[in-house]
């Protein structure tokens, strides 16, 4: 078995896996990097470290856009092989990747129209539709085949509805059956609406995430109290709240809390804004699905038949329209609007009509990469570029933690301890000292005996009996020299 390192490198956008079995191409992710310096990241995105026409088979962890957002540029590159996820997974990124298209058409007409430089769009909404025509969905614990050697069994990972983690069984000549398992995103115990994350008991090799190697997560069991009092301070002085949402998981989230609070009495009912059309859609396919929902969440609301996410107080917004009215609306209220990372979309809007005044709030509820407005407004500097403009950030800003969807430093070690037989550990989809800590946690806390890899981009492993042996030299340098070849040719 090979696998090359093709994104999410020490970083934690850009998911790409490329693993050859038996002669098998197999991505698995194929996903667009955001944030950083905007001249790489488009050179990431237009360029793979792998020809798409040569990939036989994508295996899609989640639908998140960091994990599915380049497939329609494999398409265009001449991808034509088989694209295998869960059912929820295919219809979440079914929207997600024709709204990446349409953005990306809108801000280059914009640009366009304007006469500002700006590169065309990665792919288009026609690109996007033939991606998803390429995908078959199984369900959780379906085994299915890929070849005369190799398997494949979905299992749930716990971080957004329909998210997956992928085990391949597969055998090659001469050889016992091995086990490749990828984590995906791996999610946490006791999140709303979600499952736990299912424990795999055994395998030889493992690709595990690493966002929050080094953190601490609140557990959830205290986000009641913290959102009762952050809500409660920001409505007393009648301020606005504020929150970045990704549109998938992280929205439906935070309004099936709310909803609960509000039932308890324990924050008044102020209205929440959900101003995002892509929020809506999802928000459909969230209530198609219930049979993926945790058990809290039929006991406290479905077995009820009362939809945890449709109440009086919620109002999806679609239109431009009324969008723009949510600004004269007078009083406090909730303003959940995409994008998460607050580099797109409706919330850049939000933020440079609330960001100033002291009575409001930012109410932070995901992870913000490197390089995205977000982690600006996490770290607490004194302006923030929007639209051109240095606008001063005035309003407070609160950090929940408690929702987010990947598993911390604890749960990420004690996940790993449950898997017996490890041989191999490849780290990725974390930022460089994330990747770090956990390896070193691996060898000093869980004092395994295996090899422990922190991958770079472009790096290739070839695994045998005999052991691991890893392509490395001068990655970087190799991955730069790689990408101007491509654009030679």
């Amino acid at each position: 078995m090979k696998i090359k390192f093709c994104g999410a490198a020490q970083n934690v956008t850009g998911s790409r896996h490329l693993v050859e079995i038996n002669g098998l191409k197999i991505l698995l992710d194929c996903g667009m990097v955001q944030g950083g310096r905007s001249e790489v990241v488009r050179e990431q995105n237009e360029i793979f470290l792998f020809k798409p026409s040569e990939v036989d088979i994508v295996i899609l962890s989640h639908a998140h856009i960091d994990h599915v957002g380049m497939l329609p540029r494999m398409v265009k590159q001449g991808f034509k092989g088989k694209i295998y996820c869960t059912p929820v997974t295919m219809e979440i990124t079914d929207v997600l990747l024709r709204d990446s298209a349409h953005i990306q058409r809108q801000d280059y007409e914009y640009n366009k129209k304007h006469k500002r430089a700006k590169p065309e769009p990665l792919y288009t909404e026609v690109e996007a539709t033939q991606a998803v025509s390429l995908i078959e969905t199984f369900n959780y614990r379906q085994k299915f085949r890929l070849s005369d050697n190799i398997w494949v069994t979905f299992y749930d990972a716990g971080h957004v509805l329909g998210s997956a983690i992928v085990v391949i069984d597969y055998k090659e000549p001469n050889q016992d059956q091995r086990r490749l398992v990828f984590t995906g995103d791996l999610g946490r115990k006791y999140l709303p609406l979600l499952n736990d994350p299912y424990q795999i008991d055994h395998a030889q090799t493992l690709i595990i995430e690493s966002t929050y190697a080094s953190h601490l997560h609140d557990s959830f069991e205290n986000v009641h109290e913290e959102l009762c009092w952050a809500v409660n301070d920001v409505v007393k002085r009648g301020g606005k709240i504020i929150v970045p949402g990704f549109s998938f998981e992280r929205t439906q989230e935070i309004v099936y809390v709310l909803h609960q609070l509000y039932n308890q009495g324990k924050i008044q009912r102020i209205p929440i804004f959900v101003d995002s059309p892509l929020s809506v859609e999802i928000s459909n396919i969230f209530d198609k699905y219930h049979k993926y929902y945790d058990k809290e969440a039929f006991r406290d609301f479905v077995a009820r038949k009362e939809n945890p996410l449709y109440f009086e107080e919620v109002r999806y917004c679609q239109t431009v329209e009324e969008s723009k009215a949510i600004n004269n609306f007078k009083g406090p209220c909730f303003i959940i609007s995409a994008s998460g990372m607050c580099e797109a979309g409706r919330i850049k809007h939000h933020l440079k009509n609330n960001i100033s005044d002291p009575k409001n709030l930012i109410l932070v509820v995901g992870f913000m990469a490197k390089g995205t407005r977000g982690r600006d407004i996490v770290e607490g500097k004194p302006k923030i570029s929007i639209f051109g403009e240095e606008i001063p950030l005035r309003a407070d800003v609160v950090v929940l933690n408690a929702f987010s969807a990947h598993a911390d430093k604890l749960e990420l070690l004690d996940y790993i301890r449950h898997i017996k037989d490890l041989e191999q550990i490849f780290i990725v989809h974390g930022e460089e000292t994330e990747c770090a800590v956990l390896r070193d946690n691996i060898y000093n806390i869980l004092k395994l005996k295996c090899r422990v890899d922190v991958v770079d981009l472009g790096e290739e492993f070839e695994i045998t009996p005999s052991g691991v042996e890893s392509k490395l030299g001068e990655r970087r340098q190799d991955y730069i020299e790689e990408m101007d070849s491509l654009k030679n040719n």
